[in-house]
């Protein structure tokens, strides 16, 4: 818990600082000083914060929609090894009784996941983000069109149920129904995110005056340029990028947003408006094995060129990247600077959860997760609550 480390440069989303060494104290950075590195210290090229995933279904073998205290565990235990000190677990469309099971679930693990966190056990699970089932049929993607549905009674009671647990909802505002859904999750504190729907500029717009705070995985089945009755619209894509102060999801791995678009991206939002997220699943961290099938909630998916897919190759269905991943290929492939890639991969998150107090940054009195790098950012240590991770 506790320990030194003399850093050539810690990179924090706003500043880089030189030469110091980051004091840590009963898992808390307690102090950073100008230093030099005695023989007795440890020595990296740089410190970065720890990442923070809010949009993940899982990986090393295992999913969330598993619904069992051990899935949590070793998805917790999984992720801190790749650099992800905290997440957002992400649910799949499915039955509203299956989804409750998962919740329910979730709030078991969430004392004994703050426990081993504590500890450096654990990545902190910081809640869980409902993706679905109140999609577009339009634009599922690999989501199961049986358990689809709009916002109705039941589905808001679920909400209400759980509140505490649930901090992220992705849905699509084009139901009339979809209103009273995001002012519950206004209401209650809860992230609005619109995704995989059929919404269109004037409706979006009234969205995001209302509360939609997110949109999930730009590009990726979110709605785009289209006609509705011979007359053209602008979707969440375009409405999300042209919108100050919307927060846009990236799964960049290269496929579902490949350099083009990110080029596109970064030149129509500010960083202060992108988290990259990984969107991965079970599957994630396993050896690539041609024709090996994976489930994603109840649908079988492949793995090909880098990318999950549905069996039939129609669409990507998550991803295989992880956060150090996507944060390796946003600064050495896409010309990101440092700086931005931290404000990025985890202090936009941070804030978004209002946690930017204790999270998303290196600095006193924070809490000490952060992760080491060497001079060509090969991930060496991961600090998580001032213990070392073995990865």
């Amino acid at each position: 818990m506790n320990g030194e480390y003399f850093i050539k440069n810690i990179v924090n989303h706003d500043e880089t600082l030189k030469n110091r060494v980051i004091y840590i104290r009963d898992g808390k950075i307690s102090d950073i000083r100008k230093g030099s590195p005695p023989g007795t210290e440890k020595s990296y090229c740089y410190a970065i914060p720890g990442f923070i995933d809010m949009h993940t279904h899982g990986g090393g073998g295992k999913d969330i929609m598993d619904n069992s205290i051990d899935t949590l565990d070793s998805i917790s235990r999984f992720y801190l090894q790749n650099g992800t000190t905290s997440f957002l677990a992400s649910t799949i469309t499915a039955s509203l009784p299956q989804i409750d099971s998962v919740l329910i679930t979730a709030s078991e693990f969430a004392s004994i996941n703050k426990k081993q966190a504590d500890k450096g056990i654990h990545a902190t699970f910081l809640g869980i983000h409902l993706e679905g089932p109140w999609l577009s049929m339009k634009n599922l993607g690999a989501h199961n069109p049986d358990h689809n549905k709009v916002p109705d009674k039941e589905s808001l009671e679920l909400i209400s149920k759980h509140q505490d647990i649930i901090k992220m909802v992705t849905f699509s505002y084009h139901s009339p129904e979809s209103e009273k859904l995001l002012k519950l999750l206004v209401n209650k504190g809860i992230i609005p995110a619109c995704g995989h729907d059929d919404s269109y500029d004037e409706r979006i717009l009234s969205g995001f005056r209302k509360g939609i705070k997110v949109v999930t995985h730009i590009y990726c089945v979110s709605s785009t340029v289209h006609k509705r009755n011979g007359k053209r619209y602008m979707g969440i894509t375009e409405m999300g990028l042209m919108t100050d102060g919307v927060t846009v999801e990236v799964i960049a791995d290269g496929m579902h947003t490949t350099k083009y678009f990110w080029d596109f991206i970064t030149h129509s939002k500010q960083y202060k408006d992108i988290i990259i997220v990984s969107d991965s699943i079970r599957c994630t961290g396993l050896v690539a094995s041609p024709g090996t099938k994976y489930k994603l909630g109840d649908t079988n998916v492949i793995i090909d060129q880098g990318v999950a897919w549905l069996e039939d190759r129609s669409v990507y269905a998550g991803s295989i990247a992880t956060m150090y991943s996507s944060f390796e290929r946003i600064v050495k492939q896409w010309n990101v600077n440092m700086n931005d890639a931290v404000r990025i991969t985890s202090y936009n998150q941070a804030a978004l959860l209002n946690l930017s107090d204790r999270l998303g940054g290196i600095g006193p009195g924070k809490v000490a997760d952060i992760l080491l790098l060497d001079q060509d950012l090969n991930l060496q240590r991961v600090i998580k609550s001032g213990s070392e991770v073995v990865i």
